[in-house]
């Protein structure tokens, strides 16, 4: 007797019914097969339908598999509300909840309910910058979010002409003004969400107080979530679409990535140094690993000099210690840009960098560990550029540096002054702030060989750069007229 699909089905759905925990073996669905079919011959079969069966996990150490609404179902998440949600009283749903339900329910058409009263959150229309919702959408993927965005609003099919950052978005957010007021909600603050539903996308939050986080625990998470991340990548490659890769890494990362002391992913976007979103092609957005920084352990301190009392754990600690805004991602994008010039001139970089000044190092031992991690690096991407892949992507980053160079002469020129950081204005230096952290995010696809710059993306891209720009110009300008300079 051969197996039919309505056979299969129902031998599925009765071992499911029948699964404990919502595990299930593969002889448990042999169990539930007609007597008249012989296991064996089916076998195959039904280990491949099993595996792409979207509604299940299977283990990857047994020949076990997870019911996802059973697995999901119960479990707790944390949301960080960005700046201007908690600004206009909004929740953009985002890729906030598509992890945690079925792939095939919009973000919109999830259903939210209050812990503590029980109210359902209402939907109210919110236009924004489109550029604005990428901290809080760039996990649905390219391919997901203008699908998404379209069907919320007719009005949004100007975005896919790709002006993305130029356009505005019209969507559907979830209004959260009581809430806010209610909790004299701020940054840093979180909302805690259980899954109710998984099938039906149904969820009920209450309040976390940033006071009760600790930021070493979300450090961790972050950390742990990245591993887990990677073993989605090792096992599909760049196979799944990033919520299912973002599904199966909850899934193998084990019980420390859920509850109130785990992190968002909105700050594991912002703040993890082991993944990065990148196209396979034209149609797939994925999670890849980042291109390798250098280790501290890497770096040799002289035997006459001895261990610095400043940071020098990563480049990036060693640029906070010593005062320096620069990110290591950003010097990276400068070496890059000497690259692509034929411009093997590092004291002309340096330069470039840091100025004439003298940096505010610890002590000598310091000051070895850090010109030996720019030399490192020097030596390094010099080694492995390849200028006709990095063509495409060569003028954009030379944009960006244009507006970095701005914001450095800026606060150099500030420092030259003695202005105190109390005396700046700070709505206008946390926009500042936004932009270097939207031209870092920027920075890091175009300096990944990981990422390969399509055409239609290269546009995008450059209005991005050029809409960013003109926001730093007007911050700038605002900063300066403010202090009467």
């Amino acid at each position: 007797m051969k197996l039919d699909s309505k056979a299969f089905d129902r031998a599925v759905a009765t071992a499911v019914a029948a699964a404990e925990n919502g595990r299930f073996s593969l002889d448990d669905v042999f169990s539930c097969l007609p007597d008249a079919i012989d296991p064996e011959t089916v076998k195959l079969r039904l280990e491949r339908e099993l595996e792409l069966n979207d509604a299940l996990f299977k283990s990857p150490d047994e020949n076990i598999y997870v019911v996802r609404s059973k697995f999901f179902t119960g479990r707790k998440f944390l949301i960080t509300p960005g700046e201007s949600e908690i600004d206009h009283n909004i929740l953009f749903p985002g890729h906030r909840f598509c992890t945690f339900c079925r792939e095939d329910i919009f973000p919109s058409e999830i259903t939210v309910f209050g812990q503590n009263d029980g109210r359902e959150l209402h939907l109210r229309q919110f236009t924004c910058p489109a550029a604005a919702l990428m901290p809080s959408h760039i996990f649905l993927g390219s391919e997901q979010l203008f699908d998404f965005l379209v069907a919320e609003n007719p009005a949004n099919r100007a975005l896919l002409g790709r002006k993305f950052p130029r356009c505005e978005a019209v969507l559907n957010v979830f209004d959260l003004e009581d809430f806010y007021r209610a909790h004299d909600f701020t940054l840093g603050d979180a909302l805690l969400v259980t899954v109710k539903d998984w099938t039906e996308g149904v969820f009920v939050f209450s309040y976390l107080s940033g006071a009760d986080r600790r930021s070493s625990k979300v450090k961790t998470w972050i950390d742990e979530f990245g591993r887990a991340v990677e073993m989605v990548i090792d096992r599909f490659g760049d196979y799944l679409e990033i919520p299912d890769q973002l599904r199966w890494a909850f899934f193998l990362g084990g019980e420390e990535l859920w509850g109130a002391e785990s992190g968002s992913l909105d700050e594991f976007y912002r703040d993890n140094d082991r993944i990065e979103v990148s196209f396979t092609n034209a149609d797939h957005t994925v999670l890849v690993r980042k291109i390798a920084a250098p280790e501290a352990e890497t770096v040799e301190i002289p035997d006459n000099i001895g261990i610095s009392r400043g940071r020098t754990e990563t480049l990036d600690e060693l640029l906070t210690d010593i005062k320096s805004s620069l990110k290591a991602v950003e010097i990276d994008a400068y070496i890059f840009s000497c690259c692509y010039q034929n411009n093997p001139d590092f004291d002309l970089f340096f330069r470039r960098c840091f100025g004439i000044k003298k940096l505010s190092f610890a002590d000598d031992a310091q000051e070895v560990v850090f010109m030996n991690y720019l030399e490192d690096r020097w030596e390094t991407l010099f080694a492995r550029y390849n200028p006709h892949a990095d063509q495409p992507k060569a003028e954009l980053r030379d944009r960006i540096l244009e507006s970095i160079d701005a914001r450095l002469e800026l606060l150099e020129y500030l420092e030259e002054m003695n202005v105190a950081p109390e005396q700046l204005p700070e709505a206008a230096m946390d926009k500042l702030a936004e932009v270097s952290l939207y031209f870092r995010r920027l920075l890091e696809v175009l300096n990944s060989e990981n990422h390969t710059l399509l055409e239609e993306e290269s546009e995008a891209i450059a209005e991005t750069i050029a809409g960013m720009g003109e926001i730093q110009a007007e911050q700038i300008e605002k900063i300066h007229s403010y202090l009467g300079f």
